[in-house]
């Protein structure tokens, strides 16, 4: 498969339910094209370490590819497309040689310039010429494709950061050009490991989805990174927690059933999982789940809820004193848990304590603004969600900025990929 600009120019989306749809963005090559130029042996993986990573690895050197197919016509006649193009390798010059800041402001300034909402074929002209530069570089290596996806991820989130007023179609093509970039490296390289960088992209810009609410292309970024690499845990939990909220418990079970057969021993897997087997009816199944999450004295952010959501199982079928035995104990282990108090005073209320019912919630008066955060990190989108993804993409990004910056004709200087 080569990486010529007329393949480069069709894009293949796979979405939930696996309808292709051509978006002519950086494109794919297809697998019964002739055979690739680059012969790269694989592609370095940095691990960091978390569940769900994986290592492997082959060095990414610079190949020489074989005599290029014939070529559409470039446009270097056009004295746009030529400045467009010039502007665009001195964003990657700047991003290769460490200017973390400057590089994605002036991208961003290139593509809101170029694209116009207005003019929705405003975005394809820019992306034409993008796409010429990267068929320049990527003919050195295809491992170039990592750290200018990179860029582009960066420039995503600085729009969702700074918001869309004006630019909704400069950021759709940032985020396209990130998502096709590394969709396009994993169909090249053809390898493990560039599937786990290519997956990890796409978890991460599923993640900047989903903490803006958006909620569907989130779904299907984490949909598509799942096809990449089954065993990315942020992704598949990601879904998982979409089903749940939108209302499909019966769908989140599955998927969380599919998790915790990649890690049996995932807490918030195992919590939700009993969350949306209580809501499908099967408490006794759901039960079995808490109690074991309790007894392994588990110390994640979920064990604080394990202890009210037992306590609330045994006060709803009306077994009071198991209630109290269950929040007793949960407040021993979290001494400063508001919630637990509340919902033991509840109980001993109903069964006639009033005295030390009425002290438990002074008590729990007292401590507010001082307990955790646990249901709202259930409830919530958590900072800490998507950090192994953009971990595993910044390494790799960041190992492969010499190589771009050889493709360049410069010198890498002090510098990381993305932050």
């Amino acid at each position: 498969m080569s990486l010529s600009c007329d393949r480069l120019a069709g894009v293949i989306v796979a979405g939930i339910a696996g309808t292709i749809v051509c978006l002519g963005s950086v494109g794919i090559a297809a697998a019964q094209q002739s055979q690739d130029p680059f012969s790269n042996s694989g592609v370095q993986v940095i691990d960091t370490g978390s569940s769900g990573s994986t290592g492997a690895s082959a060095s990414a050197g610079a190949v020489k590819p074989a005599a290029p197919a014939a070529q559409p016509a470039q446009p270097a006649s056009n004295p746009n497309g030529t400045r467009l193009r010039d502007r665009y390798r001195k964003v990657l010059t700047a991003w290769v040689a460490g200017d973390l800041d400057r590089a994605p402001d002036d991208l961003i300034q290139l593509e809101s310039a170029a694209v116009s909402d207005g003019n929705p074929k405003s975005r394809l002209a820019l992306l034409k010429e993008e796409q010429a530069v990267i068929h320049e570089l990527g003919a050195t290596s295809l491992e170039v494709l990592v750290p200018i996806a990179m860029l582009h991820h960066e420039v995503y989130l600085r729009y969702l950061d700074r918001g869309t007023r004006g630019n909704a179609l400069a950021m759709v093509h940032a985020r396209s050009m990130a998502r096709d970039l590394a969709i396009l490296y994993r169909q090249q390289s053809g390898t493990e490991g560039s599937a786990v960088v290519a997956s990890r992209l796409l978890t991460s810009l599923g993640g900047m989805l989903l903490t803006h609410a958006q909620q569907v292309p989130a779904a299907e970024l984490f949909y598509e990174a799942l096809q990449l690499d089954r065993r990315n845990i942020p992704a598949r939990l990601a879904l998982a927690s979409i089903y749940e909220k939108g209302g499909e418990p019966e769908s989140a079970a599955k998927a969380l059933r599919e998790l915790l057969a990649v890690d049996p021993e995932n807490p918030e897997a195992r919590f939700r999982l009993a969350m949306n087997l209580d809501r499908l009816g099967k408490r006794g199944d759901a039960r079995k789940l808490l109690d074991a999450l309790a007894e392994s004295h588990e110390t994640s952010w979920v064990t604080p809820l394990v202890y009210e959501e037992l306590g609330r199982m045994d006060a709803q079928d009306g077994s009071y004193q198991a209630a109290e035995k269950i929040l007793r104990s949960g407040i021993e282990r979290f001494q400063r848990n508001a919630r637990l108090r509340i919902q033991l005073a509840a109980v001993l209320d109903r069964r006639g304590t009033r005295g030390e019912a009425r002290s438990l919630v002074e008590e729990a008066i007292a401590l507010a603004g001082t307990e955790g955060t646990e249901r709202w990190d259930y409830n919530s989108v958590r900072p800490d969600a998507f950090a192994e993804a953009r971990a595993i993409l910044t390494d790799n990004a960041r190992s492969r900025l010499a190589v771009l910056a050889q493709a360049l004709g410069t010198r890498i200087q002090t510098g990381e990929a993305g932050r």
